[in-house]
């Protein structure tokens, strides 16, 4: 298990090394496409990706983008305008999705609205490893209307909402399935907040 500031000074030492942001993105997005096709098949699976502001999103954009590959329909939920992306990699990320997109490629986005369909699959790219306060009442908000929602749920880390320190609730938190976590179990995931907890890699080598 790992502290949030030991994952930080580990993506730090690997941006040092030469492994950038970006390679550890692309590295998270595609690998949990990847296990989630071995697990379940993605194949003509609808899957609603929702995505916030930071880097968490931008693991979740890199997810659609594989699962494309992988034959699914996806579709992205933005909280927010994703012209207010808090990242460069993430931003870009955006802008591949979005070209894939303009090719007619089976992708959609929507913004601030959940749309009301039903899917197959959703995914937890809301908050990151970094929560320290209660989310807010418009992450809440989402936070309900994704338990509420049918379909096998997913987290990419963390569960939104979720201290990823101690375990604690912050006010509301995403109810998973699965939660396949990045690099190494973050110390304050568990069955109960978590569901089941698959550790995958990032391309970080273990020194």
């Amino acid at each position: 298990m790992i502290s949030v500031k030991r994952i930080r000074e580990i993506e730090k030492k690997a941006v040092a090394m030469g492994i950038s942001e970006a390679i550890m993105m692309e590295n998270a997005g595609a690998n949990v496409a990847r296990i989630l096709n071995g697990k379940i098949g993605l194949k003509g699976k609808r899957i609603l990706v929702f995505c916030g502001t930071g880097n968490n999103a931008g693991d979740g954009l890199v997810f659609a983008r594989h699962s494309l590959v992988y034959g699914a329909r996806v579709d992205v939920y933005f909280i927010k305008d994703p012209k207010i992306l808090r990242s460069n990699v993430t931003r870009k990320n955006f802008g591949v999705l979005g070209n894939i997109k303009s090719l007619g490629k089976p992708v959609k986005f929507y913004v601030k609205k959940v749309p009301k369909m039903r899917y197959d699959i959703l995914v937890d790219a809301l908050l990151g490893t970094g929560l320290k306060e209660s989310v807010s009442e418009e992450y809440s908000r989402v936070i309900e209307k994704f338990n509420s929602m049918e379909g096998f749920k997913v987290s990419i880390d963390c569960p939104s909402g979720i201290n990823s320190n101690n375990g604690k609730m912050m006010g509301s938190a995403v109810k998973p399935d699965l939660t396949i976590t990045l690099h190494d179990r973050k110390r304050g995931l568990n069955p109960g907040n978590s569901g089941e907890i698959i550790v995958t890699d990032i391309g970080i080598p273990r020194i």
